[in-house]
């Protein structure tokens, strides 16, 4: 069952987001502030974050950014009333898979809660496997080990290497890469995912992956 965790300052919010949803389909823990938010997810694995944009003590963006920062990889909807350009871009560059405003109809939000699974099942598929040659990935922790050290990944190097080592053997085209692990489809520039790879390489080969 998938682990959604719901940010939103706002009991009644809260509630409507639960039954929206439906508890029978998902996981369903709540958080009323996004220090909160912070320390549930330091603490367990989420497959989704609703995220409200206006709380007090700490909002939404700055959510985003901690988790940023922590590099921490959750999967996010935001979920606001401020419905401005400004603030979607701001929103969707700072990492959040989607952004719907309220009010909402609640198919519309189930359906893009399921579009964001589908999307990222390849990342969450990997909770900790072992690879090949030995490499281990702890998707608990956004960690890639070799002999049990950690390899420091970026968190864009991350997802991309999770996601090709969650399915051995298969090829994937840059753009399908591209789609995977970028949250700014506008940003089209395919060469990135050539950069990171290499990248990747070379923090293998330095790690003593042969």
């Amino acid at each position: 069952m998938k682990k959604i965790l719901i940010v939103e300052d706002e009991k009644q919010m809260q509630s409507l987001l639960c039954i929206c949803i439906g508890s029978s389909e998902f996981e369903l823990t709540t958080a009323g502030s996004g220090k909160e938010a912070l320390e549930l997810i330091k603490e367990q694995h989420f497959d989704l974050m609703l995220l409200d944009i206006m709380m007090s003590e700490m909002n939404g963006f700055q959510v985003l950014k901690e988790l940023t920062e922590r590099e921490l990889f959750v999967p996010t909807i935001i979920i606001s009333a401020i419905g401005e350009t400004n603030q979607v871009v701001e929103g969707l560059n700072l990492g959040a898979s989607d952004y719907i405003t309220k009010p909402f109809e609640p198919k519309e939000l189930v359906a893009r809660v399921n579009s964001v699974l589908r999307r990222v099942e390849p990342l969450q598929q990997v909770e900790k496997r072992k690879g090949m040659f030995g490499i281990t990935i702890d998707q608990s922790q956004q960690m890639v080990l070799y002999k049990q050290k950690g390899i420091p990944l970026t968190k864009k190097e991350y997802q991309l290497f999770s996601t090709l080592l969650s399915n051995p053997g298969r090829v994937y085209t840059r753009e399908q890469l591209f789609y995977l692990v970028w949250d700014d489809a506008d940003d089209r520039d395919f060469r990135n995912i050539d950069t990171h790879i290499k990248n990747i390489r070379d923090k293998l080969k330095k790690a003593g992956v042969r």
